[in-house]
């Protein structure tokens, strides 16, 4: 089944949890909207169509490994998302009771993950590009050498030994 764009945009929200139920300290709201989780889906689609060799052109039904996508728009997603919490986090300390709101980096951990599992997929996205590149090579090249002198005959390498 070839997934669409609403299909990605769908699966990173499922993927990152980000659902009213499931976020009750954000008052039951999504932390993201669908236009930045598309977003982010374009995002990790550049990306990805950037790396070489550049012999395939992907979109979002075509796209061969389709974790990849979706683990590089988290990535993109966690980082956006912690420079949002960095810019507005605050700690207050008041007699020794210590409140921090918004934790800037509670997705590192996450990020390193994703990025060490991503770097399997791309290097598998990597080899799949590579393998259509020479793939592509295959078949015949024309030669000026495919006819001697000028006869419409083809050269027959055994012609020597059939004498």
């Amino acid at each position: 089944m070839a997934l669409t764009y609403e299909n990605y945009v769908s699966s990173l929200r499922n993927y990152i949890k980000d659902s009213e139920l499931k976020n009750i300290i954000l008052k039951y709201t999504q932390e993201n909207t669908d236009a930045e989780l598309g977003m982010y889906i374009q995002m990790a689609m550049s990306f990805l169509e950037s790396i070489p060799p550049y012999i395939i052109a992907f979109d979002y039904g075509s796209f061969p490994i389709p974790s990849l996508l979706i683990h590089q728009a988290a990535i993109e997603c966690m980082i956006s998302n912690g420079i949002m919490h960095a810019r507005n986090e605050l700690t207050y300390n008041n007699g020794g009771l210590t409140v921090k709101i918004f934790d800037g980096q509670r997705y590192l951990n996450f990020i390193n993950a994703l990025l060490r599992l991503t770097d399997f997929e791309i290097r598998n996205l990597t080899n799949l590009k590579i393998s259509v590149n020479l793939n592509g090579a295959f078949g015949g090249v024309y030669s000026p050498y495919a006819s001697l002198h000028g006869s419409s005959q083809t050269l027959n390498p055994n012609s020597i030994l059939s004498g």
